[in-house]
């Protein structure tokens, strides 16, 4: 009986395998399938986690260990197991040699993880020769509408290039990603629910563009240019240029482009007695240079050092001429006639120094980033207008007449340290951060009604404004078993801010302290279905202009103002999601916004003057559900498929707003064929459908927006030739109407969408150079576990 017992506890024992699998940068890879087969049938099967670990458990035997990943096989080796093993780091390379047979593993157009989706750029179609922003329009889950970024369903997101918040006013920020050509963007991750060791900034999570670098042992270089039909025409001119041998690691870009945009629009307010109508049509000249540089060099096996460069300059014209027409009875009694034209150059220069220390082979490591981020913005703006009788004559002494000069100037200053530290119970990062922002704006306004300028001091304004936060953070995250893993964070943020008005004479203080938690609990109960529920707490900080109490008046009937008082806002967001196949992913979330803040067009019913001005004026609660597939059973079709349906209530706090609720609804789908079997000829189509419904206090009528794209390898697939129709139902005409003191006011937009791209580029290199060191860790080793 002792030597059954001792024979059936030999076979029945279960010993641990466990390891680490990471590319030829040393950086971990998820994802990864680890299985054990016996007689060629899988006994067991795990997938690496984020961090690339992966843990088993199987009884003595012999057994064939397989690594795959999206169809391509790393590994396959036979193992005798009679004791615990740990395989410590396994290396894969994107070309890997089997039976004498290379195969070249390609990533898949659209990867989903648990905190986040991930677009590759470089093998989408529809993205092809154009900007960062038609990229981002190409990208899954993601919208742009009249140039204003968000996730569907869930509102307006911030954006960062490679992990580093571009903080700037929204038309700047896409004019600066129109600067960036698609061809340099590697990947775009859209971050619903980012990690502890991300800032807290951000409504609905944050997108992260990461730019391409240079694979190891190999230089490379791009050239394009593009031509761009819309209502005018556009240019554009780009090359990019990268290089990795032993040490060194170099990238560079630059970007010049043109381009001219009509917007037309047209409004209507429903005083009590009058109708005004105001229509609109707004030429702008825009003229980009967009310039990029990163060295990266490593000084020893466990120590390397960089800096990076990334520079935008634009130079903007525009001129309009808003004509309202004043409806008494339905009938006209008046009009009022103006001419403004406006133009400015705003600059921006971001400088990165950092350094990553490798502490040893498991994936300890130490980063140190410094920042250094300038912006400016010289703003002129000329307006001169007069009311009209409702025979057109003009009305005497109601010219009226103005010029504003803005100098706007931001310098940030920041520094951070973040530690990664993976230990036998648990992988830990932690890390610190801490920044200055220091802004000037220098507005001079003179009244021209005279005949000769005046200089308005009433109107005139220096305003400065300071801000300091200091930031620490911590994230622990646990694979409890093959089954089950979490991961809580905690960022800890104490901000001051002080803004003075000189013209004013008023200095104005915050000084706050705010925790900012975070959660994931996953259960993969088997290789196919994933479950996920996260928490996270988020914060929204006023924009800096927001915040100057000046008057920019810009007829009689109109003015904007900023708001010294204006708090943030804090976000908490819950969501639950599942995933089936990395296909097939669904989820519900709920969010809450405290002092939810926005710019609003306060109209007044006696005097029929609005003021633009952001406030607090609400508390806003959402939830909702969305459902997407990524279908690419056939090698030559690539689809992903969404549907996203939410209910918003808006509590308002102020008596101008009335509480709201709602629904609203918008599905998508991006396709990408492969036509031929040489891989040489692409098409791609995109549609979107925005059902009629509400957006916080705004009613939204139906939006279509179709795109379709075809491109063209050849000459080795080195030269690349793309043309890409957009907006070709012309149908991106939403209307949109509010309340405002109990006046309905509605507007209907176009900004020049419908048009056609046509791009070539031609890519050429060595990927063969011949380096004593092969593991170079460029921009990628830089890459935080979260």
């Amino acid at each position: 009986m002792f030597v059954l017992l001792f024979k059936i506890n030999s076979f029945g024992q279960q010993f641990e395998l466990k390891g680490k699998v990471v590319n030829q940068n040393k950086t971990a890879v998820e994802f990864v399938i680890t299985s054990l087969l016996k007689d060629n049938k899988i006994l067991v099967s795990v997938s690496t986690d984020s961090l690339g670990n992966f843990e088993m458990k199987a009884a003595k035997g012999t057994y064939k260990l397989l690594l795959e990943q999206f169809g391509t096989e790393y590994l396959n080796k036979e193992i005798i197991i009679d004791q615990n093993m740990d395989f410590g780091l396994i290396e894969i390379k994107e070309t890997v040699q089997l039976e004498s047979v290379t195969i070249q593993s390609r990533k898949k157009l659209v990867e989903q993880k648990v905190d986040r989706l991930v677009f590759n750029v470089e093998n989408s179609v529809t993205a092809a020769g154009g900007t960062a922003l038609d990229a981002l329009k190409a990208t899954p889950t993601v919208r742009v509408q009249n140039e204003v970024i968000s996730i569907v369903g869930k509102g307006e997101i911030l954006v960062m290039i490679d992990d580093r918040l571009q903080k700037m006013p929204q038309e700047d920020l896409a004019a600066f990603l129109k600067s960036i050509p698609s061809d340099n963007i590697k990947s775009i991750e859209v971050i619903t629910t980012p990690p502890a060791k991300y800032d807290a900034e951000g409504n609905s999570g944050l997108i992260n563009i990461k730019l391409k670098t240079a694979k190891a042992n190999s230089w490379n270089a791009n050239i394009g240019s593009s031509y761009t039909q819309k209502t005018y025409a556009g240019d554009n001119l780009n090359g990019l240029f990268t290089y990795n041998q032993d040490r060194l690691s170099l990238q560079t870009s630059i970007s010049k482009g043109t381009g001219k945009l009509l917007r037309t629009s047209e409004s209507k307010i429903y005083y009590p007695n009058e109708v005004w109508k105001q229509e609109t049509a707004n030429k702008t000249k825009n003229d980009l240079l967009s310039l990029s540089l990163g060295i990266d060099y490593k000084l020893s096996t466990k120590w390397s050092a960089g800096m990076s460069y990334l520079g935008s300059f634009n130079n903007r014209f525009s001129a309009n001429n808003p004509f309202t027409t004043i409806y008494t009875d339905d009938a006209v009694s008046s009009y009022i006639a103006s001419d403004v034209k406006a133009e400015n150059a705003p600059k921006m220069n971001s400088v990165n120094l950092h350094n990553t220390f490798v502490l040893d082979s498991l994936g300890k490591n130490i980063s140190v980033d410094l920042d250094y981020f300038n912006y400016q913005k010289d703003d002129y703006r000329f307006f001169s207008g007069n009311e009209l009788g409702a025979d057109k004559n003009v009305i005497s002494n109601s010219f009226f007449s103005s010029t504003n000069s803005n100098l706007n100037k931001i310098n940030n200053y920041s520094a951070a340290v973040d530690f990664t530290f993976p230990a036998v119970w648990a992988n830990l990062s932690f890390g610190a951060k801490a920044f200055h922002t220091n802004t000037n704006n220098n507005l001079v306004v003179y009244d021209n009604e005279t005949g000769n300028p005046v200089l308005n001091i009433n109107q005139s304004n220096v305003f400065n404004y300071k801000e300091y936060n200091q930031a620490l953070y911590f994230s622990g995250s646990k694979k409890i078993n093959p089954k089950w893993e979490t991961q809580i964070g905690l960022r800890f943020e104490a901000t001051q801010t002080k803004g003075f008005s000189e013209n004013l004479n008023q200095t104005n203080t915050n000084n706050y302290i705010k925790l900012f938690p975070t959660a994931y609990v996953t259960y993969v109960p088997n290789e196919n279905n994933t479950f996920s529920l996260n928490y996270s707490r988020r914060i929204r900080r006023p924009d800096f202009d927001y915040l100057n109490p000046f008057v920019i008046k810009t007829s009689p009937y109109y003015y904007s103002e900023g708001n010294p008082y204006l708090k943030p806002s804090i976000i908490d967001n819950f969501e639950f999601s599942f995933i089936r196949n990395q296909k097939w992913v669904n989820s519900v979330y709920f969010s809450q916004v405290s002092d939810f803040g926005q710019e609003l067009s306060i109209i007044d019913p006696v005097t029929n003057v609005t003021r633009s001005t952001p406030l607090n004026y609400a508390d806003t609660y959402q939830i909702g559900f969305s459902t997407s597939y990524n279908f690419n059973k056939w090698s030559w079709w690539n689809s992903f498929t969404g549907f996203n349906l939410n209910y918003q209530n808006v509590k308002s706090k102020t008596d101008f707003i009335n509480s709201i609720e709602g629904y609203n609804g918008y599905i998508y789908t991006n396709n990408d064929f492969t036509i031929n079997h040489s891989k040489t000829l692409f098409l791609g189509l995109n549609y979107g459908l925005q059902l009629p419904g509400r957006y916080q206090i705004f009613n939204i009528s139906t939006l279509h927006i179709l795109d379709v794209s075809v491109k063209v390898l050849t000459l080795n697939k080195k030269l690349a030739f793309a043309i890409v129709g957009e907006d070709l139902l012309n149908a991106q005409k939403p209307l949109i109407s509010y309340l405002s003191n109990g006046i309905k006011t509605n507007a209907k937009s176009y900004s020049d969408t419908r048009g056609f791209r046509i791009s070539l580029s031609y890519k050429f290199g060595n990927q063969k150079i011949q380096s004593k060191q092969s593991n170079f860790g460029n921009e990628e080793e830089r890459n935080r576990a979260n």
